[in-house]
């Protein structure tokens, strides 16, 4: 349903310039104290309840990258990047031969706030699983890339739980004042839309473009000011007063390597301390390959 509302502003635009070159710089910076990184993970993730309930993520369904907007052979390399991202956190992948229903997908559009207003104005019953807050949110984003993130309640072992009286999914949450470090469910990112502002990203490689969307994509994050971060990370990438990284940096693949490396049950507060972990495991390999 998606494709057919993009479809009439994403056919045959060229890529945003840019050649998509992957720039290395430089050595392992000393790394934060866990007190900043901890801060720092806190402040990209999109979730108001993680002292009770696990970060989404994709976890029972096989991720299939797409891309709409941009010449093939551009669309390609954006796919690559993605599935070569992906696999690197050990997600579980569809073949890539082009036979599969995309379930992530990135446009690049004339205006994707006005889309999903349209698709809010239309098919409300879409973002019926969406919280309230985050659905304002999300339709007053007025930036340059737009998110919308469909998730579903499973248990542990990834049943999916009966809908509420409602007709609404139950959310995932342990409930109470008592913080845990795992409960019996889990939340299940099944689809990501993407929507980039075509105008708005031209100054973009693809690299960048698409190490954004994977982390945006693989997990409930938000844009921020790169001024006011201890690390470096992609997230803010439109940030105007700063220099973007080339690509996904130290932090973005602690954070996504902790998400991963965590048991999907995990509360998300648990999730967010193992951070920390990540980056010196990072630390460390990199140490001892540059003394092979």
């Amino acid at each position: 349903m998606l494709p057919s509302l993009l479809l009439a502003q994403t056919e045959g635009e060229p890529p945003p310039s840019g050649n998509g070159e992957i720039v290395v710089t430089g050595k392992v910076p000393e790394l934060p104290t866990e007190r900043e990184v901890v801060r720092q993970a806190r402040q990209v993730t999109q979730s108001t309840g993680i002292r009770h309930a696990p970060l989404p993520r994709f976890d029972g369904d096989r991720l299939c990258p797409g891309v709409m907007g941009l010449k093939a052979d551009f669309a390609g390399l954006v796919i690559d990047r993605i599935r070569a991202n992906a696999e690197r956190f050990g997600l579980w992948m569809t073949d890539d031969d082009g036979s599969c229903t995309p379930n992530f997908v990135v446009a690049f559009v004339d205006d994707g706030q006005a889309i999903l207003q349209e698709i809010a104005d239309g098919r409300y019953w879409l973002f019926k699983d969406m919280a309230r807050h985050e659905r304002i949110e999300m339709l007053a984003d007025d930036g340059p890339a737009h998110v919308w993130t469909t998730t579903q309640t499973r248990s542990r072992d990834g049943m999916p739980l009966p809908l509420g009286p409602d007709g609404r999914q139950v959310k995932a949450d342990a409930g109470g004042g008592v913080a845990r470090t795992s409960i019996r469910v889990r939340e299940d990112i099944t689809g990501v839309t993407i929507l980039f502002d075509r105008d708005d990203v031209r100054d973009k490689t693809l690299v960048q473009l698409a190490d954004y969307a994977t982390m945006r994509g693989l997990a409930r994050t938000r844009p921020v000011d790169g001024d006011g971060q201890v690390m470096d990370t992609i997230l803010a990438l439109f940030d105007a007063n700063v220099t973007p990284p080339p690509e996904m940096t130290a932090f973005d693949n602690a954070y996504l390597g902790a998400l991963y490396a965590s048991k999907s049950n995990q509360t998300g507060l648990t999730t967010i301390l193992g951070v920390k972990r990540e980056l010196r495991q990072q630390a460390t390999a990199e140490t001892a390959a540059a003394e092979e």
